[in-house]
């Protein structure tokens, strides 16, 4: 028998557009939406009826079409209606899309098809979220919506395998979210989904729509209701990204208290040394960083070694902890990592007994960029500072074999890169930002002053980031008001907080 061919129940596609998504995409509008808000501007795309209906292998052929107008940036958005309502065809055609190298994105109101969310969401690399209102009552008066399934959707994103970025929209209607309180509401409502958010963009309510209204003889809800005025919209967009920013900033200070909490506990493992001298140095003296040192020179260092236990899933050190000791591994796994800029977690090595770490911190007495933490039960040795500049800075020997080390870390890292996918642009574009502010920033009465060497491919370049993304996050700060820019090569920072509170 036949397999029954799965269709689309299509509205319309726009070839060329530049709003729903990064970059330049092809949109397909499909049919039906399980809401009916007020402010719909498209009341022809609610019912699910359609003359035209189009198959995942369509969607393919059209977006290859016009892939070449797509740049690095642009790809393919689904828009509507409610898109996640055609769960069987959105996700055939992702499917067939990511196979054959689009970017792919979804504007939503988080209410669909359940049955089809884990299938779907390790296909999207954009998510547009409209948040309709921030409360049960709200939801419902503004679009007859149940705003639990909403909060359950991006409560579950996570779980669903949804790994991408996500812009939150927001049509602000006069007399209803057009203060600060309800920007206050919207960034409560999203934090579930903070680490995955890039932009936050508040859309001005307008009557574009209400011709289409009256071709189809309905009556619209809002009649009477004035335009939102852009500017008042901007400003509220403004101070919804700033509470945003600081939201941010207050969650990772609650994780790195917990942390340090968490580290106090690393003097109380300290394994007190019943062997002597002689079996301590019988143990240890193989070590490959030290192995080729006088025995003397071992028997000095071995004296003077603290011996850790450390369980499972316990700190070694962590990110911004200044480098007092030098750590060797002796039994077990240590995992060294650092969170992405989006919240993720990306590991770098997986050190084993006999490895080492921190000696370029050591010399430098710099803190540590990244975070060791014991994948399995362990014991690690720690040489402290003075001992190392004394005998292992100084020894030839021991930098050599620290010297091999450090080429094969490099190109470890460079194999990394290549695999890394891109991150939270906004946290990157921020990051990048207050680096340079700190390293090359003047300051002027107008604010930080950055005269910069790199054109805007090679800061994309620098931030992981193509050139339109470090472009298209530069204009967005700028109308945030965080940045100015001064021609190609010059970005005056105006709220270097703003920055900061999203640069972590």
């Amino acid at each position: 028998m036949e397999e029954k061919k799965i269709l689309g129940n299509l509205h319309s596609i726009e070839t060329m557009g530049t709003l729903d998504g990064p970059g330049n995409r092809t949109i397909f509008f499909l049919k039906g939406c399980p809401l009916r808000c007020l402010y719909c501007h498209n009341p022809d795309t609610q019912s699910t009826a359609s003359l035209k209906q189009i198959s995942p292998e369509e969607v393919l052929n059209t977006a290859l079409r016009y892939k070449p107008y797509h740049g690095q940036e642009g790809g393919v958005t689904f828009s509507g209606g409610e898109p996640l309502l055609q769960g069987a065809f959105l996700h055939q055609a992702l499917k067939l899309l990511k196979e054959n190298g689009f970017n792919t994105c979804i504007d939503t109101s988080g209410i669909g098809d359940k049955e089809y969310y884990k299938k779907i969401m390790p296909l999207v690399d954009t998510l547009i979220l409209d948040v309709k209102a921030f409360d049960a009552k709200s939801f419902r008066d503004i679009c007859r919506g149940n705003f639990k399934s909403f909060q359950r959707f991006i409560s579950k994103l996570k779980d669903y395998g949804f790994a991408g970025q996500i812009w939150i929209r927001h049509v602000m209607l006069p007399g209803y979210t057009d203060n600060k309180g309800a920007m206050e509401k919207l960034i409560e409502v999203i934090e579930p989904i903070k680490n995955f958010v890039e932009r936050i963009e508040i859309l001005p309510y307008h009557t574009n729509g209400v011709a289409k209204y009256e071709q189809m003889g309905l009556e619209y809800q809002l009649k009477g209701l004035e335009p939102m005025d852009p500017k008042k919209a901007k400003d509220l967009e403004i101070y919804a990204n700033k509470v945003f920013s600081q939201a941010l900033k207050r969650s990772q200070e609650i994780v790195e208290n917990r942390q340090k909490e968490k580290l106090k506990e690393f003097s109380e493992r300290e394994i007190k040394v019943d062997e002597d001298q002689e079996a301590l140095y019988q143990r240890f003296k193989n070590f490959s960083l030290i192995a080729g040192l006088d025995s003397e020179v071992k028997r000095e260092i071995l004296g003077n070694i603290k011996l850790f236990q450390i369980k499972t899933d316990q700190f070694v050190f962590k990110s911004g902890d200044r480098a007092n000791y030098m750590y060797i591994v002796v039994k077990g796994r240590v995992k060294i990592y650092q969170y992405t800029l989006d919240g993720k977690e990306q590991i770098f090595y997986i050190y084993r007994e006999g490895d080492y770490i921190g000696g370029l911190n050591l010399m430098d007495y710099t803190s540590y960029l990244y975070t060791g933490r014991a994948i399995q039960d362990s014991e690690v040795v720690a040489i402290p500072r003075d001992i190392f500049m004394k005998h292992i800075y100084t020894s030839p020997v021991a930098l050599q074999q620290m010297l091999k080390k450090s080429f094969e870390r490099i190109r470890w890292a460079e194999e990394l890169i290549e695999r890394l996918a891109v991150t939270n642009a906004t946290m990157k574009t921020a990051g990048l930002l207050t680096r340079l502010s700190r390293e090359i920033g003047v300051k002027t009465k107008e604010g930080i002053k950055l005269e910069l060497a790199l054109n805007r491919e090679e800061l994309g370049s620098y931030t992981g980031l193509t050139r339109e993304s470090i472009t298209r996050k530069l204009g967005e700060f700028k109308d945030l008001g965080y940045i100015d820019l001064i021609g190609n090569r010059v970005v005056l920072i105006k709220d270097l907080e703003a920055l900061e509170n999203m640069a972590f």
